[in-house]
């Protein structure tokens, strides 16, 4: 026993060796300090010529590692530190960890402008927040949960430039689109990444693809672990430090597997308008583009640096209600106008709207009653024939709560709903062009009917690159 006790100090002192049974590889440190795998003939070459030891020492060696260091998995998981940690009970190998941009106090006006142009003032302070929390939690090798955000905009509005940035600062990103709509259940390549995105894929979904994205996102924003499944590897649950963001263009098929924003959702998902502006450099050519890219890489230590070190989160931003995600969930009233015309929800009351148009006596611009009475006068039209008034008068509630201006309670289980024309889908429920943090916003028909104005942007480019 004494001398079992003596070798296994011994070996304490001798260089990280772990062995995985399946495939029959060891894995050991390179010249970068990152595991790599190797067949037992390269591992004990580098044993005997890197650390002198003999034929006999090596035999020994390895009969410890076969017993003392066997490792049921290897995988990056992103925002973990480099080495050997038990999840789940399985012994899993964290062969490298992302690479850190070192904060450093500076000048980010380009990044400013950028955000500003596309977000303005009071979206921007959000987000600020929002990546705080994110930054803080990776900074530290944690795991801190946080909102999913979707960013819907025009097309060429800035969306893929804000989900380059992220990989930028996170060391890369993955693609969950497959797994997040059930088309494949390996998911194992995104464990090694933070920053996670979908963009553009949106409009060729299934209604069955877009069901199991929309419960994903609801999962994710709030999941402490997520299950990773891999080719040929035992598969192990995970807290990689990650978020998810998904950019949307205002059209029906894109915007319609947002999740209904409801008391479950509404601080899980945040949703945010992307204005489309002038980007702060030229970025017309190849050679624009990459000389924009390189300045904003270049500014990203300080605005790190600005978000982890000066940038504190406002009380009415912060999430006190639950005190978990850093900032409370967020809601772009434009956007959630748009979102809302062609959500599940939104679709139904606007055909309950539809339906007292076509059938209501009255001339009135409003129906005013309660669930009971407004059930009758649907089911008598062939609408509405599952619900009850309880379950009507619960729905009404849910879009009110919503924020939805096509309802209102009057009294006590008492409601009026708006049957004005106004009210179609894709029209904003207020005024033709808004202002949102001083700056104009378009509607979905100026959307679809771009002014002279928007010539000088080039659709082709990935930002929305204005043209001097």
């Amino acid at each position: 026993m004494k001398s079992s006790r003596s070798k296994r100090n011994n070996y304490k002192n001798q260089p990280e060796v772990f062995y995985q049974t399946s495939p029959d590889r060891f894995h050991m440190k390179d010249s970068d300090g990152n595991f790599r795998d190797y067949r037992k003939g390269p591992a004990s070459a580098r044993l005997g010529y890197e650390y002198g030891m003999s034929k006999e020492k090596r035999e020994e060696f390895f009969a410890y590692i076969y017993k003392n260091r066997v490792i049921d998995c290897v995988s990056e998981i992103g925002g973990k530190k480099m080495g050997l940690h038990l999840l789940g009970g399985k012994k899993v190998l964290v062969p490298r960890e992302q690479r850190r941009i070192e904060p450093k106090k500076g000048d980010w006006s380009t990044l400013k402008k950028y955000f500003l142009g596309m977000l303005g003032d009071d979206q921007f302070e959000w987000y600020q927040g929002w990546l705080k929390t994110w930054l803080d939690g990776y900074y530290n090798y944690q795991n801190t949960v946080g909102q999913v955000l979707i960013a819907i905009g025009e097309t060429s509005s800035g969306k893929t430039l804000l989900k380059e940035i992220h990989n930028h600062i996170f060391d890369g990103g993955g693609q969950p689109l497959k797994y997040m709509t059930g088309a494949t259940n390996f998911n194992g390549e995104l464990c090694a990444s933070c920053s996670w995105y979908i963009d553009d894929k949106l409009n060729d979904l299934g209604s069955r693809g877009k069901k199991k994205l929309k419960a994903e996102c609801k999962e994710m924003a709030v999941a402490g672990e997520l299950r990773f499944e891999f080719k040929n590897q035992t598969a192990f649950t995970a807290s990689p430090c990650v978020r998810l963001l998904i950019c949307c263009n205002y059209t029906e098929d894109s915007v319609s597997v947002i999740p209904d924003i409801d008391e479950s959702t509404k601080n899980k998902i945040s949703i945010l308008h992307c204005m489309r502006k002038p980007m702060p450099m030229p970025a017309k050519t190849a050679s624009q583009r990459e000389a924009f890219m390189t300045q904003l890489k270049s500014e990203i230590p300080a605005f790190v640096h600005h978000l982890l070190n000066t940038h504190v989160i406002s009380e009415d931003l912060a999430d006190n209600e639950e005190e978990r995600m850093g900032v409370r969930g967020y809601h772009n009233s434009h956007a959630m106008s748009f979102v809302d015309s062609y959500s599940n929800d939104g679709g139904r009351l606007l055909t309950i709207i539809d339906c007292l148009r076509e059938y209501s006596d009255s001339d009135e611009d409003f129906w005013r009653g309660n669930s009971s009475t407004l059930l009758k006068f649907l089911r008598g039209h062939d609408t509405e024939r599952m619900a009850t008034a309880t379950s009507l008068g619960r729905f009404l509630n849910q879009r009110i709560s919503n924020g939805s201006s096509l309802v209102k309670k009057i009294a006590h289980r008492e409601y009026e709903i708006d049957l004005r024309s106004n009210t179609s889908p894709g029209i904003y429920e207020n005024e033709s062009v808004d202002e949102v943090h001083g700056s104009s916003v378009r509607t979905p028909e100026a959307i679809v009917n771009l002014s002279q104005t928007d010539l000088d942007f080039d659709d082709d480019a990935p930002y929305g690159h204005h043209i001097a």
